[in-house]
């Protein structure tokens, strides 16, 4: 109703996720109208969402929506008490535009009027303008659409890249089938087939493998499905996104392989349809070198071959690299046998001082459980971001012009530190006496210390928050640690004392003597017996965490090699394919160069030298074409240069040994003929 989002903390309506009603209320068809407790209060359901929507961000699906007048009821620390702040970026604003309105000029009104807010409000707004992104790109949220997008184009990149290696190999492969039918072919046409009857046939032959090749990756794609979901950033959830078979993919598939049929069979078929005896008899009865001069088309095929093998196999490469330096990185922390869990007091109005006693308690009952070594509480996950406060240092302040620097903020127990053991490197960490009658204070990381005392001691300075004035002293710096993600530079963040800054929603972190996983069911019940209505999410092992975070570069890693591999296996197919075929096109010219008095391994050094010039010249063209693409996904890279030569080098070697393999087996046939019975060959 219109009116439903009118009255503050008094429109106690919801309206659920299809999921929700169908999983967790086994889609009771009488809900409308019923209560359902949220936040330990009664909600009416008003409605069910259309099957399949999951709300307007991709990573985080929505399940209960409530009229926005109901935010304090759900909004809990320092989102409630900074939710009605001008400089609190916590509301996305969703709208459609007019129709035949363009985004631009949208976005120019929208800046027009973010001009006068900031003349206005000139303390809040100065500086800050207005922006417009369509929703698909915002779906996984803006700052992470770049990579999500650039990870997508890879995927489909190098599976474009095996699919042309296959490809080409068909295209050999049809080829060499109509050289060996011609006489097949002569005899029809000599029947009365025309050319285009022809063509037909070899296109249907074509079609046939092409179809059933797809039919094959969509078999494979199907059982896959689960290995590729596995590769997902961690901020997409399980229910984010939907990996299924529909309509879409099965026409998308079944017109590549209907096109990549057509294509790489069209100039087979019209080669093979123009059969010319003549011709064949002097290629047949002459000698030459390899079928470069003879046969060119085949030629540039094996040297596509090798250049999309190396490019994938480059890429690889590149990804392994950077998932090795990534894992090598130093967190700042200890990893090792660390869990966390999340639970929020606010969602059950504890008040503060119920909230710190609890806090004083979990930290005592899991403790002293068997197998904990120690426990702490703080605001933040371990690579879990922070919320963040604009900083600014004593003797400076909003009306001096100072920008301020946005820095995260931890809230901690006193423990925190030897927790997650954070070396400290000057001053002193919190203890029990750091209360909310003392000293306001707070410990600085080494990056917060350098950015706003630059060759100054920090220990000792003071700062204080946008729109608070009260000063807070550092009484310690700490050693940097991952705050966002891995491979970051070091970031800003200010650790604060819990009893002197209380969040009621927090993270529990357990460090345990053995294997964490273990622990989670011990860890949660110690939890849950000091509140049985509290609720606990987010139970993880930071081993867990940081296999997701490496998850751009371990996508990478896995895929392109994978895909590396067989583009590895296709090439080498390739290559023996045309050498194969070469020789047995060159039997009479092999067994004449030997009754000429040719040992066998001249015979050795001619066909491996036909595979390896091939070979070269693909190397060399893919290297420049790889050049030019890895500069584009160097920001998936983690410590690796898009031109790391060593990378280069392995990736041509192993092409090269792999090719003079694929070389050496049709060498091998050709050493053992025999000229007599090669010169009476037909």
């Amino acid at each position: 109703m219109p009116d439903e989002d009118t009255k503050p903390n008094g429109n106690d309506v919801a309206v659920l996720s299809y999921t929700l009603w169908a999983n967790k209320l086994g889609s009771e068809p009488n809900i409308i109208g019923k209560p359902l407790i949220f936040n330990a209060r009664p909600y009416i359901v008003i409605g069910i969402a259309p099957r399949g929507f999951r709300g307007t961000v991709t990573f985080f699906s929505s399940e209960v929506w409530i009229p926005t007048s109901m935010k304090d009821q759900i909004l809990d620390g320092k989102e409630k008490d900074f939710f009605n702040d001008r400089r609190f970026l916590t509301v996305s604003t969703f709208g459609r535009l007019k129709p035949g309105v363009e985004m631009s000029a949208a976005e120019a009104s929208l800046k027009t009027m973010a001009t006068h807010l900031e003349a206005e409000f000139p303390k809040d707004n100065s500086g800050r303008s207005v922006a417009l992104s369509l929703l698909a790109d915002a779906a996984v949220g803006v700052n992470d659409h770049k990579r999500i997008a650039l990870a997508g184009a890879m995927m489909m990149g190098v599976v474009g890249l095996v699919l042309l290696i296959a490809c080409v190999n068909l295209a050999n492969l049809l080829l060499a089938q109509g050289a060996r039918r011609q006489k097949e072919i002569s005899l029809r046409a000599a029947l009365g087939a025309n050319r285009s009857r022809i063509v037909r046939q070899m296109l249907t032959e074509s079609m046939l493998l092409s179809l059933a090749g797809g039919v094959v990756g969509l078999a494979v794609a199907y059982a896959g499905r689960s290995i590729l979901w596995s590769f997902r950033p961690p901020f997409i959830d399980q229910s984010g996104i939907y990996l299924s078979l529909d309509s879409h993919v099965l026409l998308f598939t079944l017109g590549v392989a209907i096109f990549t049929g057509f294509i790489f069979g069209l100039v087979p078929a019209v080669k093979a349809s123009r059969p010319d005896l003549m011709d064949t008899l002097k290629s047949g009865g002459r000698g030459g070198t390899m079928g470069w001069r003879r046969d060119p088309l085949r030629s540039l095929l094996v040297i596509g071959e090798m250049a999309l093998a190396l490019i994938a196999l480059v890429g690889a490469g590149l990804f392994l690299r950077s998932m090795q330096n990534a894992q090598k990185t130093e967190l700042g922390f200890e990893s090792k046998n660390l869990l966390a869990m999340n639970f929020d007091l606010g969602a059950l109005h504890y008040e503060e001082g119920r909230g710190q006693q609890f806090y004083r308690a979990a930290i005592e009952k899991v403790k002293n459980s068997p197998g904990v070594a120690s426990v702490t509480i703080a605001s933040n996950a371990p690579i879990g971001g922070g919320f963040l406060r604009t900083v600014f240092p004593e003797g400076r302040d909003e009306a001096s012009g100072y920008r301020g620097t946005l820095t995260a903020v931890d809230d901690i127990m006193p423990n925190y530190f030897e927790t997650l053991r954070i070396p400290v490197l000057r001053g002193r960490t919190f203890s029990d006496a750091d209360r909310k009658e003392t000293a306001v204070v707070a410990i600085a990381s080494e990056a917060m210390a350098k950015q706003f005392w630059p060759n100054e001691e920090a220990v000792g300075k003071r700062f204080h928050f946008f729109g608070d004035a009260m000063l807070r002293q550092i009484v310690g710096v700490v050693a940097n640690s991952v705050v966002n993600e891995v491979g970051e530079a070091p970031q800003p963040i200010v650790f604060l004392p819990m009893a002197q800054d209380y969040v009621p929603a927090a993270t529990l972190q357990v460090r345990t003597t053995g294997n964490p996983e273990g622990m989670v069911a011990t860890a949660r019940a110690a939890l849950q017996s000091l509140d049985p209505n509290l609720a606990v999410t987010n139970v993880f092992t930071i081993e867990q965490i940081l296999s997701q975070a490496l998850w751009a570069p371990r996508m990478g890693g896995f895929l392109l090699a994978l895909f590396g591999g067989l583009a590895l296996l296709l090439s080498a197919v390739g290559v023996y394919g045309v050498l194969s075929y070469s020789v047995n096109q060159q039997t009479r010219e092999i067994g004449l160069r030997m009754a000429l008095g040719a040992q066998r391994r001249d015979v050795m050094r001619l066909i491996l030298g036909q595979g390896l010039r091939l070979t070269v010249l693909g190397l060399g063209l893919g290297v420049l074409v790889a050049l030019g693409l890895m500069r584009v996904l160097v920001s998936l890279l983690f410590g690796v240069r898009a031109y790391d030569p060593s990378t280069y080098t392995a990736v041509a070697l192993l092409l090269t040994a792999v090719a003079l393999l694929a070389c050496y087996i049709p060498a091998r046939r050709a050493m053992k003929v025999d000229p007599m019975v090669a010169l009476r060959y037909d």
